[in-house]
């Protein structure tokens, strides 16, 4: 396209062949435990975005933030990035969001080397019922230089009506548990959901991070199509299965330097 974004016909198909889910990216990349806090990203400037976004669906709120890699070399940086967004139809949507960092000339993360199209990565997916929004985000590691130019986020969502009734289930932050500093090894997150669905097992799941002032800094996806041996990472006596009522759950996760359950929103959905 002459101005340089996709078709959403081409985010599809690319989406596809990226697949950078959290999910997979957790198989590369060591959990941050840093005691450096996230940077937040700046106001957004307008006149340097150009979203491409569903209609029915608003993009309420984004925004992002860079960390050291923690136990990493200084030559490599984590950038993370979330959306808040709001399906406006009266049916349900199944949403896809995506992000693409641009530097402060509204130019792509690696433009010099490839198209802009190189600098997207998938946020993640989640069904989202009429009127309702949700919070997604994610993280990915960058070379310390590349991370530097990022200095807004464009987004592209993707929505299209499901005919059968969606879910999205809030959960209840209860506990962050940052791996042991020595040992290495996984974040979890302990938390409760009501099931209002029935019985769900193996669920997708999406944690988005603030600052105490409420600054989106990224989060964290886990697909369960990509990520086929979590298995391994859940804790001792978790079933990771799901009944109707309330239930108490730990998974594993990739934390943010410093953030506080307060600061954490999460989802879940078959």
């Amino acid at each position: 396209m002459n101005d340089g974004r996709p078709s959403r016909q081409r985010l599809l198909s690319a989406a596809l062949v990226i697949a950078v889910t959290l999910g997979v990216i957790a198989g590369c990349t060591k959990p941050p435990g840093d005691p450096a806090p996230p940077t937040p990203s700046p106001s957004a400037d307008p006149s340097i975005l150009h979203d491409d976004i569903t209609t029915g669906i608003v993009v309420e709120d984004r925004g992002f933030s860079t960390f050291p890699v923690p136990g990493g070399s200084a030559t490599r940086r984590i950038v993370g990035a979330a959306a808040v967004v709001r399906n406006s139809t009266n049916q349900p949507m199944k949403l896809h969001l995506q992000f693409r960092f641009v530097d402060g000339s509204g130019r792509g993360w690696r433009s010099d080397q490839r198209n802009d199209w190189a600098s997207v990565f998938n946020a993640g997916w989640a069904y989202l019922p009429p009127g309702q929004d949700v919070e997604l985000g994610g993280s990915e590691q960058f070379a310390a230089e590349e991370a530097a130019r990022v200095a807004r986020i464009v987004l592209y969502a993707y929505a299209e009506p499901v005919l059968s009734r969606s879910v999205l289930l809030r959960a209840k932050i209860d506990q962050l548990l940052p791996r042991p500093a020595v040992n290495g090894g996984w974040d979890y997150v302990s938390f409760d959901v009501d099931n209002t669905w029935g019985r769900i097992r193996e669920p997708n799941y999406v944690l988005v991070f603030r600052t105490p002032e409420g600054r989106l800094t990224g989060g964290w996806f886990v697909d369960r199509a990509h990520w086929v041996d979590i298995e391994k990472s859940l804790p001792k006596g978790e079933t990771d299965e799901y009944r109707a009522g309330t239930s108490r759950h730990t998974l594993p996760v990739l934390l943010p330097p410093g953030v506080r359950p307060a600061d954490v929103t999460m989802y879940l959905w078959p």
